[in-house]
């Protein structure tokens, strides 16, 4: 359900009169403490008929100017307007705690409210004077405005206010007062307003809107504004500290959300939810995003439901958590866009490099590759547009500016970031005691350095026994080494690999008596040719037949007649060495590779038995993946209302054909493209295994056994568990279809 929070500011009439007509629409007040209006009396007044009607109270101070209502600009050195502000908080807070209430946030004022929207060093000031009152306050401010991200900035958490009643400029800001149409006076169109805000559909976050109270014809327009909302069933709530929500994303994931928001008080919830479930039985893995939780668990030891009921009697304390680390990145500023990114704001190179090395960027998640890390807080001044052209390869280790992000490449890759300069420090190193530099909840600063030194000796590589081993002939068109898949590394960005048909697999495991999770190979579009170094027992598995083999010598294999891959499973599984717990191939990222004419693969013990009949059992699921029409069933995934009527019936009843751009990544599919209810920008959020994901041309990408860990995509639904095999099996220009799961 989506919320809002009605605010007025109130305590600032001589008897109050109108503050009770308008208090039982509200969710939230901001009473005057007495510098342009209000005195001891009124406040206790307005916090006493507050608490009646459980509407959050908030401190309202503003310029000491009661002539001109606190509406005209006054010069205050920063400290001494910090003391003004806090002097009046303090005394607002003294009367409700003495009427049994608290204080829950603070609104500056006419001209104080505008003066500091876009002066973000005092606004700062200002929210640290705040924090230093309670930690636990939140700040109305307005919306997507420098006061927010220093309210945020100082550890407090930004209420986003919007005005229905007024006209905004296309950059976000309210049309000024003299120009024609700054104030709306149609009630209509400033209910559309509104309901834009609560959607999300009008560009802005939207936490609170601002209602007025003090004239008659302003309490009806909060009345119809309140009863419409119901009728919409938008609760009307507070802001600041909403609850988690709860998704499924497939069968073994939960989604605890929050509003989608990259904003530090969202991230501490976040971290402080996790911390807390590190350790509960069941919970396989945690992976923290901009505004959720995916909590990946394991159904056999706890429901969805136990989950979501421990998840919800917790008490986090977001403003407990541990020290962060502060991790030091030596970067070399030579980077051949710093002159684009200079020349785009109009400042010297040295100023790009000042403003850019100066923070402390906060890590809040890991995603899109292997170790990187998706960094907040870089300086409004260097915000700068991605290249018009990505570039084909960006070297490992280049320093970035990318709309309002900055990061690190992982590894080398195309992008369309601006390179500013270049680090040694390796961000992901798998045979490291700590192969992750980066973790989320670190701290970030980058030093500008004269020469890039390497932070580690070059990765060695690892020798192959011979004695007992597969030399591979000919590797066939793209044959990998794949386990049952690495686990634990999600919330670096790590995908679990493995071997996209379990189903085939683990067949291929049985029927040479191995263990179910034991290493073998992964063919793709043909057969390679091997040679054993002494007899062994093969079996392979494909989608519509398999083999059982004893080899001496050279192997040869029937071709892939059906499906897209088949999979070789020798007596004692291929050996390779472990990697970070799986000896599964993750070729994106660096770890194995695809298999080449001559490679080594050592085999394991002959330990196990001779055949198995559990392989033999398991077959006929296995061959029925190469049935030539397949429909997959979809449990519907959380950004499925982003979807029209139209967009849903397409994606359930028409067929879609892969592309020939697929890969262990992902199935890119082609079709009628789906059609949006919602199009906007979505924060990067979990995904898994079979997770569809929607980019803005319409067409569906099944993330597979490599996808990334994050997406930024609307999640239309997941693929069951159960039918993932089937899709491995489709080559390009297979059909599919989805069915809902029932």
């Amino acid at each position: 359900m989506r919320t809002i929070d009605l605010n007025a500011d109130l305590g600032e009439l001589d008897d109050g009169s109108l503050d009770a007509l308008v208090m039982p629409y509200l969710s939230s007040c901001s009473i005057a403490c007495g510098a342009h209006a209000g005195n001891f009396e009124s406040m206790r007044r307005t916090v006493r008929l507050a608490k009646e009607h459980r509407v959050a109270i908030g401190a309202h101070p503003g310029y000491p100017d009661p002539v001109n209502f606190g509406r005209r600009s006054m010069a205050f050195e920063t400290g001494e307007l910090c003391r003004l502000i806090r002097n009046q908080v303090l005394l607002l807070k003294q009367i409700a705690e003495a009427e049994g209430a608290f204080l829950h946030h603070v609104k500056l004022h006419g001209a104080l409210y505008n003066d500091l929207a876009f002066d973000y060093d005092r606004s700062l000031a200002v929210a640290e004077t705040l924090a230093a009152i309670d930690s636990e306050l939140c700040f109305i401010v307005f919306s997507n405005s420098e006061t927010a991200r220093a309210a945020e900035d100082a550890g407090l958490t930004a209420i986003h206010e919007v005005f229905a009643d007024r006209a905004y400029t296309k950059e976000g800001r309210l049309k000024p007062r003299s120009e024609p149409g700054a104030v709306l006076h149609d009630e209509a169109a400033c209910l559309q307003q509104a309901d834009r805000f609560v959607r999300g559909a009008a560009g802005l976050p939207a936490d609170s809107i601002c209602v007025h109270g003090d004239n008659p014809s302003a309490i009806q327009f909060v009345s119809t504004l309140r009863t419409f909302f119901e009728k919409q069933r938008i609760a009307v709530q507070p802001a600041g500290k909403p609850a988690f929500r709860f998704r499924p994303l497939g069968e073994r994931s939960l989604l605890a959300r929050l509003p989608a928001r990259i904003a530090p008080s969202t991230h501490r919830r976040i971290r402080a939810l996790q911390l807390a479930l590190e350790g509960v039985r069941g919970i396989r893995e945690l992976v923290p995003c901009y505004a959720e939780l995916k909590v990946d668990y394991d159904p056999r030891l706890i429901s969805f439901d136990a989950l979501q009921a421990h998840i919800e009697s917790l008490r986090l304390s977001p403003n407990a958590l541990p020290e962060p680390r502060l991790i030091e990145v030596p970067v070399v500023y030579d980077g051949e866009d710093l002159r684009r990114v200079a020349e785009h704001h109009g400042i010297p190179e040295e100023e790009v490099i000042r403003l850019h090395a100066a923070p402390a960027y906060l890590v809040y998640m890991l995603g899109f590759s292997p170790g990187f890390a998706y960094l907040g807080g870089l300086h409004p001044k260097l915000a700068t547009p991605r290249l018009d052209t990505p570039r084909i390869s960006v070297p490992a280790g280049s320093v970035g500016i990318a709309g309002s992000q900055t990061g690190i490449y992982p590894v080398a890759g195309p992008g369309g970031w601006n390179i500013i300069g270049r680090t040694a420090s390796k961000l992901f190193d798998p045979d490291a005691e700590n192969p992750f530099l980066f973790a989320p909840g670190d701290r970030v600063r980058f030093v500008p350095v004269g020469t890039a030194r390497a932070s580690s000796a070059p990765r060695t590589a690892r020798s192959v026994p011979t004695s007992r081993f597969v030399k591979i002939l000919d590797p066939g068109m793209y044959t990998t080494v794949q386990d049952a898949g690495r686990f634990g590394c999600l919330r670096f960005g790590l995908p679990p690999s493995g071997a996209m048909d379990r189903k085939a697999f683990e067949a291929a495991n049985a029927l040479v008596g191995n263990d179910s999770k034991a290493a073998v190979l992964e063919c793709t579009g043909t057969m390679p040719v091997l040679e054993c170094s002494e007899a062994m027992r093969i079996a392979v598995v494909y989608a519509d037949r398999h083999e059982v083999l004893a080899v001496s010598g050279r192997a040869a294999f029937g071709p892939i007649r059906k499906g897209y891959r088949a999979y070789i499973a020798v007596a004692g599984g291929f050996d390779v060495p472990k990697v970070l717990g799986s000896r599964s191939a993750y070729v994106p990222g660096k770890l194995g590779g695809i298999l080449k004419a001559g490679s080594l693969l050592p085999v394991g013990n002959r330990a196990g038995a001779s055949g198995s009949a559990a392989g033999e059992k398991a077959l006929p699921a296995v061959h029925r993946e190469a049935e030539s029409s397949v429909c997959v069933r979809v449990i519907p995934g959380p950004e499925a209302d982003w979807f029209d009527c139209g967009g849903l019936n397409t994606f359930l009843t028409e067929e879609f054909t892969v592309s020939s751009k697929s890969d262990r990544t992902g199935l890119r599919l082609e079709g009628t493209p789906l059609s949006f209810r919602r199009r906007e920008q979505m924060v990067s959020s979990g995904i898994a295994m079979g997770t569809i994901q929607v980019p803005p041309s319409g067409q569906p990408i099944i993330m597979m056994a490599d996808h990334p860990t994050t997406g930024g995509y609307p999640r239309i639904g997941t693929v069951v568990e159960d039918d993932l095999s089937v899709l491995a099996q489709r080559r390009p220009g297979d059909s599919i279809r989805f069915c809902e799961a029932r």
